[in-house]
């Protein structure tokens, strides 16, 4: 937080969430915890008034989703009894609301402990304390989902140049997450090798350990950290700028110049097209409208804007296909969403080497929601090469084999 609204006058809110992985394996000392205080009321500071809030029933839908990383799955969290409450309108006493949660995984469970929860809050159950037991036995056995962790801050206020939201991501992947908890008594044994002795007492720490304390040791490590901003203003910019926020000015030139979107653009340049032979394949192509297979094949594509929303018409020797990308809401939050008449693939948008990659999380077929491992499989990414756009696309299924690959270049063509 004193990082984000450093150069803030006024920080409104602060929402806050971890998300571990369900192979982190939690010790029963934290299930005992969370167990004692399901359902019972906590202290929370919401449009500066104090109000009881209940701890696991109350929820919110979030997505970790760092510019530069593949985002986590949409999570859903719970309320948490946490001292921050407490302790942070001591560092900012204009916060006027502050909502701190945990996304565990799998979400079945996790909405199971929700309805235990309920009980107590209505008074059914004195405590889930008598539960703790079989709750740690059964998340050590019941593991699924994503094997990586990641944490969120978001404030939203005001600086200089008016109203802002910032957020803080940290996505560790694998084993990692469960290291950091004990980064900070390894921050201050590094503070006192240096001369730098805390005062004694127990309080909040929010002044003794600084986040370059936790970057030391996130550097020999697989985690990662960055931040977001946006404005008021920021459905005006064009829509890879406002799901990659400043990672996108790491993109090469070439790839930035047709990503860089106002009104509309149009670019020529050349493809090698290959096609699935299976009949599966053939239909879903055709379908589709993808084109046939050929070398050197002519490509336009004309790129248009219209409420924040991108149309691509995509031109292969004269036979064109169209779709439509937006930024994805809800459970899409942060993705990239690409239509193609009924169907809809909500996809990571990857910055990484000077390259842009896309990569499937979601897909929706007349607006249903459908299991991951039925989706299409799909590669797609974006390189600059010899100063030009660069594309590379592939798409295929288990039941159909390849349906289409196409690989080329783009560039843009002066408009008269």
């Amino acid at each position: 937080m004193r990082n984000l609204g450093r150069d803030m006058s006024r920080i409104d809110t602060l929402t806050a969430g971890i998300a571990p992985s369900p192979f982190a394996g939690l010790g029963l000392s934290v299930i005992r915890t969370i167990a004692s205080y399901a359902g019972k009321p906590v202290a929370l500071r919401t449009e500066g008034e104090e109000r009881r809030a209940h701890a696991l029933t109350e929820t919110k839908r979030f997505t970790i989703a760092p510019p530069v990383r593949l985002p986590l799955g949409n999570r859903l969290f719970s309320l948490i009894d946490v001292p921050d409450y407490r302790s942070l309108p001591e560092l900012r006493p204009e916060l006027r609301t502050v909502w701190i949660g945990a996304g565990p995984l799998p979400e079945v469970l996790h909405r199971g402990f929700i309805g235990l929860a309920w009980l107590v809050r209505l008074g059914l159950l004195p405590s889930l304390a008598f539960l703790a037991s079989l709750f740690h036995r059964v998340s050590s056995h019941w593991r699924w989902g994503e094997h990586r962790s990641g944490m969120f801050v978001w404030l939203t206020g005001s600086d200089a140049e008016g109203a802002v939201a910032r957020e803080w991501y940290v996505v560790a992947e694998g084993d990692a997450g469960p290291s950091i908890p004990a980064m900070a008594a390894a921050a201050i044994v590094f503070r006192c090798l240096d001369g730098e002795r805390p005062a004694s007492g127990a309080r909040p720490a929010g002044h003794d350990i600084e986040l370059a304390d936790y970057e030391r040791f996130f550097a020999g490590r697989k985690i990662g950290t960055s931040t977001r901003e946006e404005r008021v203003n920021i459905a005006t910019l064009p829509l890879y700028r406002r799901i990659l926020d400043n990672a996108f000015e790491e993109l090469p030139p070439a790839i930035r110049r047709l990503h860089d979107i106002e009104k509309s653009i149009r670019a020529q340049g050349s493809a090698r097209i290959e096609r699935g032979r299976s009949p599966l394949a053939r239909l879903a192509a055709a379908i589709i409208g993808f084109p046939k297979a050929g070398d050197d094949v002519p490509v336009e594509v004309s790129f248009g804007v219209a409420n924040g929303r991108e149309t691509w018409r995509r031109t292969f020797a004269g036979k064109s296909f169209v779709s439509l990308q937006e930024e994805g809401t809800g459970r899409s939050a942060r993705l990239l969403i690409e239509r193609f008449g009924p169907l809809a693939f909500a996809m990571a948008v990857v910055v990484a080497g000077g390259r842009l990659d896309l990569v499937m999380r979601r897909w929706t077929a007349f607006g249903i929601p459908l299991p991951l491992w039925m989706a299409p499989r799909m590669t797609a990414h974006e390189r600059e090469e010899n100063r030009r756009f660069n594309f590379h696309v592939e798409i295929g299924h288990p039941l159909t084999g390849l349906i289409v690959r196409y690989r080329g270049w783009l560039e843009p063509v002066a408009e008269a």
